[in-house]
């Protein structure tokens, strides 16, 4: 949306600079071509205008249920697997990114804490988180009959956030992932999409497959992306927090 915005301020800055605006300002009037032309462009700012907002809506709609459809699909193979099986994010891919993926057996067990809350003190540390998330990540393969490659997002949708409730902090950068089991089991979690005027919270419920999906809007209109980046994080944050209290 703030690409469409600064478009429509460049056609009409365009417009107002351009030769028969000047003409207009000594008196010599418009020729027909001129007149045709001013009438293209105005449609064309309207169009862009009205259709942005929906399109981007439409977008985020569909990557809504996209990863919804992966996190139904990922409990119902882990049953089918007797594997674990997870939904693979990677937030700092430009388009993000995610896939689904099949590891262990049910024996398998996950790291007690999500890496990234893991303190890193000194190069030694960090070099040891990035080697326990490699092993972790070589003992999961993709799912090739849910997706042969990575499932890439809308280039104006982004995840603004993933939670479980293995954690009190709401993981927006790096790599995060949610589990199911066997057992039918899977992670209690959180998911927040957004576009620049709405964050829509999906609600993962660890024993049955309902999903529950809730509209936030922003509440404001950013001046860059920013400050849409600091807006959308605060909103997070405060849906996350909520969530917490209410398990």
């Amino acid at each position: 949306m703030l690409v469409e915005q600064v478009l429509l301020k460049e056609i009409m800055r365009q417009l107002l600079n351009s030769h028969f605006f000047k003409k207009q300002k000594q008196d010599q009037g418009f020729t027909l071509i001129e007149i045709l032309v001013a009438l293209v462009l105005i449609a064309l700012v309207l169009s862009i205008s009205i259709s942005s907002p929906f399109s981007s809506r439409k977008d985020l709609d569909k990557e809504v249920n996209s990863i919804e459809r992966a996190i139904g699909f990922m409990s119902d193979e882990a049953t089918l697997k007797n594997a674990v099986i997870r939904i693979h994010f990677f937030l700092d891919k430009s388009p993000q990114e995610y896939a689904v993926e099949y590891g262990p057996s049910d024996s398998f067990i996950l790291p007690t804490k999500p890496e990234f809350e893991t303190k890193v003190e000194s190069i030694e540390e960090e070099e040891k988180k990035k080697k326990d998330i490699k092993n972790l990540n070589l003992k999961f393969n993709k799912v090739t009959e849910f997706q042969e490659q990575n499932t890439e997002l809308s280039s104006d949708i982004k995840i603004i956030g993933v939670g479980s409730s293995h954690s009190e902090k709401i993981q927006s950068h790096g790599e995060a992932s949610l589990y199911a089991f066997p057992t039918g089991e899977k992670d209690e979690a959180l998911v927040l999409l957004a576009n620049d005027e709405d964050i829509i919270s999906l609600k993962v419920n660890p024993f049955s497959m309902k999903i529950e999906k809730t509209t936030h809007p922003i509440g404001k209109t950013a001046a860059n992306d920013n400050e849409l980046a600091t807006l959308q994080q605060i909103k997070a944050k405060e849906i996350f927090d909520k969530w917490l209290k209410e398990k």
